[in-house]
């Protein structure tokens, strides 16, 4: 299957660059995906020129505008134009030369001729600069708003940033960001700390969304390893998201938002690729993308293909074989997106990510050898239909979606105890959703949302079997709204969710059977007071409520716990946890630079750990919780040349309020593998060489301290720096070339707490690359 894909890119790849100069010139502008939430005029107007893909020139004094009013649909530049600047004392036009300007009202005015927009520069006017800030977009509160304005912290990383940066991952996106880390451990799978938030079992504790897919209610902390190939971009919501985004938002939410197909253009892009880790083996990928109008205007298709091989570096010591945990990855996207006029929206997904590793993850002993490999293959794929209605200042929404993750083991937990074994989860949802908003002055979203989940578990260790299966059937109803002062400067946010979750399971061993229902009811609020000093000046203070479902105990450790005579709890209570924060954002220099910070506190309550019992099993049961505190800061800076930097960083102290029995956890115990301290840093510069040839070079730095409690029993993790740099060269025409280095200073520490056989995850030795690159 791989090597076909790798032909097939090659050929693709090579066709364009053939036919490109024959291809059909550009087409027209037409309608646009505008997302332009009220702000000061002249920065909708920035706004408006970036979503547009215009140039536009503003000539007057817009510092008496005030707010512009708001702009969201699929609609002709036009029409956002005239929406935009209704009400107000300003007017526009398009040039000739396809130039849109925007100039204070006359006495007498002529419509604008309709001319096709393009990037041109007019020597007469002053075009309004677009490398600033505060255009930032984010739907974080599932209504567009500017960054600046929402009275939360929240990270947004542009698609565009994170191809310059080199990010191959979501995960790897999400430690941009201040008191957030994450643990590739292979497989396909990564697991998250959110503000020191992390568990090693139940359901996810802090959300994840592919779109507005939600990857929860699977009963394990797995987050799938969403690769970073064109995306629009990744948000990240830190503090509990319990009202808006429910069951598993304990830390809080990251959301993976994937380019929506355009109307009005065809697009294909090609990438191919090729690494080599020192001491170890080599790789290769090949990506694709194609957008393809259907009906203009109306009707379009993006599809998406990858397949990526992963070096492998570690060796297998009983079968003698090298460089054995590679992984091989493939991705498979498709979303039509069907818009008959500026009120309707319809998107249609599918998607599937599949995992090889049958030779094991990324986990190894100091001296990087390996006892035994636990080897997985693992397929997720989510099928969903969104379609929303516009009429008026509501948005009514309706979301399905149909999951599935399957994964199947074959190895050995350790040295002694070989292991095969397999899980279904699938996961369906429906969700009903009305947005309000009105004159910048109120807005709300409500909503009703079902989901049905379904786990089946088949596991065979050292000759032990057990089978177990689990259904959950939850309800949810919720609310948020937002009331501001009649000058803008407050508002008070205040929302509520109720959740109901009925669990219906039943495991089987060798010699016992267990059965159980259960009923987890949960009701959660937030409230949230801002402080709009000015457009560029933010304070905020924020109560918030996170929840996860309880689950049932597995049957292997039942059996195991019965032998010892140890006793354990049926099912597992629901955790739940309360987080205080104070915050701030600012822009400066022009909204070129953009400072956030923040101080917070949670009490984590009921949070389950694992009960060591022997070599191979171990129990659930519930703590008496975590207390949590921490502070944040970040800054981003963006030149009037094509330089960026940002830096941020996280200090988190959590720790469990009492010991818990059985377990080497005593009060105090750092939470499971959070660090205490998170700090990273990127950069991003560009420059002309010759020609039409521009350079771009980026670098990224990310450090943890060591993470100190161990899965179950064992040692501290390490302190882990990891430093990734990139060159290349990129041409209007479409062809780019990168050279890059992951892991420069090839860290080789432990990532997280050492088991009880002395190993850990580990970050895969320094590696070389390059990447072609051709899009039209």
């Amino acid at each position: 299957m791989i090597p076909r894909m790798r032909r097939a890119a090659l050929v693709t790849f090579l066709s364009l660059a053939v036919s490109a100069p024959t291809l059909a010139a550009e087409r027209a502008a037409a309608r646009k995906d505008f997302h332009i939430p009220p702000q000061p005029l002249d920065e909708a107007l920035l706004a408006f020129s970036q979503q547009a893909g215009v140039e536009l020139a503003a000539v007057g004094d817009f510092s008496q505008a005030g707010r512009s009013a708001a702009v969201d649909g699929i609609m002709t530049p036009q029409a956002a134009l005239e929406r935009l600047l209704g009400g107000s004392a300003f007017e526009y036009a398009i040039q000739p030369n396809g130039m849109v300007t925007v100039s204070a009202l006359r006495a007498h005015t002529s419509p604008a001729p309709a001319a096709t927009m393009r990037l041109e520069r007019a020597a007469t006017t002053t075009p309004i600069v677009t490398r600033n800030v505060a255009t930032i977009v984010v739907t974080a509160r599932k209504r567009d708003e500017r960054l600046i304005d929402v009275p939360m912290a929240i990270s947004a990383v542009s698609g565009e940033r994170i191809e310059l940066l080199g990010l191959d991952s979501a995960a790897e996106v999400a430690k941009l960001t201040p008191a957030v880390s994450s643990v590739d451990i292979g497989g396909g799978f990564t697991q998250l700390q959110i503000r020191g938030v992390s568990s090693s079992i139940g359901g996810n504790d802090n959300g994840y969304y592919l779109d507005d897919v939600a990857f929860s209610g699977v009963t394990v902390p797995w987050h799938p390893d969403t690769r970073s190939f064109d995306l629009e971009r990744v948000e990240i919501l830190k503090g509990p998201q319990g009202t808006l985004f429910g069951e598993g938002s304990l830390g809080g939410t990251i959301r993976i938002l994937t380019r929506a197909p355009e109307l009005d253009q065809f697009r294909a892009r090609v990438e191919l690729g090729v690494a080599s880790t020192e001491s170890g083996g080599s790789g290769d990928s090949a990506k694709l993308m194609a957008n393809l109008p259907l009906i203009d205007d109306h009707l379009a298709l993006r599809v998406i293909a990858t397949e990526e091989t992963l070096p492998g570096w570690l060796d297998d010591a009983a079968s003698g074989r090298r460089n054995d945990n590679r992984q091989a990855i493939a991705t498979r996207r498709a979303r039509l997106r069907w818009s008959p006029d500026d009120r309707w929206l319809t998107d249609v997904s599918y998607m599937r990510s599949t995992t090889d590793a049958m030779g094991g993850g990324y986990s190894a002993a100091d001296d990087g050898q390996v006892d035994a490999t636990l080897g997985n293959d693992s397929q997720w794929q989510s099928s969903s239909f969104t379609t929303s209605y516009l009429s008026g200042h509501s948005r009514f929404s309706y979301i399905y979606s149909d999951s599935s993750l399957g994964y199947q083991l074959n190895g050995s937990l350790n040295p002694a105890s070989p292991t095969t074994g397999s899980i279904a989860i699938d996961v369906s949802t429906q969700e009903l959703r009305w947005s309000y908003a009105l004159d910048d002055r109120l807005d709300w979203v409500a909503g009703y949302a079902h989901r049905r989940a379904a786990r089946t578990d088949h596991l065979v260790v050292a000759e032990a079997t057990s089978m177990a299966s689990q259904s959950n059937r939850a309800d949810t109803l919720y609310a948020e709204g937002t009331l501001r002062s009649r000058d803008g400067q407050w508002s008070v946010t205040a929302g509520l969710r109720y959740f109901l979750d009925r669990v219906d399971g039943i495991s089987a061993g060798d010699d016992i059977v267990s059965t159980a229902k259960d009923r987890f009811e949960s009701v959660n609020p937030r409230v949230i007071i801002a402080r709009q000093l000015s457009p560029e000046m933010l304070w905020y203070a924020t109560a918030s409520t996170g929840f996860r479902s309880g689950q049932l105990q597995p049957i292997t450790s039942l059996v195991t716990a019965q032998a010892l005579g140890t006793e354990l709890p049926l099912s597992i209570k629901p955790d739940s946890i309360t987080s205080y924060e104070l915050g701030f954002k600012q822009q400066l220099a022009d909204q070129r630079v953009l400072l956030q910070g923040a101080l917070f506190q949670s009490r984590w309550r009921d949070l389950p750990v694992r009960v060591p019992l022997d070599d191979d099993f171990n129990g659930i049961a519930n703590s008496r919780g975590a207390r949590i505190r921490g502070a944040e800061a970040g800054i981003r800076y963006n030149a009037p040349s094509s330089l960026s930097l940002e830096v941020n960083a996280g200090l988190v102290d959590a720790r469990y309020l009492a010991d818990v029995p059985g377990t080497p956890l005593r009060k105090g115990s750092t939470v499971y593998n959070v660090p205490k301290l998170t700090a990273s840093a990127a950069a991003s510069y560009a420059w002309w060489v010759a020609g039409d040839l521009t350079a771009v070079a980026s670098a990224t730095a990310f450090y943890n301290s060591e993470r100190t409690t161990s899965l179950v029993v064992g040692r501290s993790g390490d302190a882990i720096l990891s430093i990734g740099a990139r060159v290349g060269l990129e041409s209007p025409r479409g062809w780019a070339g990168y050279l890059y280095v992951d892991n420069l200073g090839n860290e080789d520490g432990a990532v997280d707490g050492r088991t009880a056989f002395d190993v850990a995850t580990r970050l895969r030795p320094r590696t070389y690359g390059m990447e072609l690159r051709y899009a039209y």
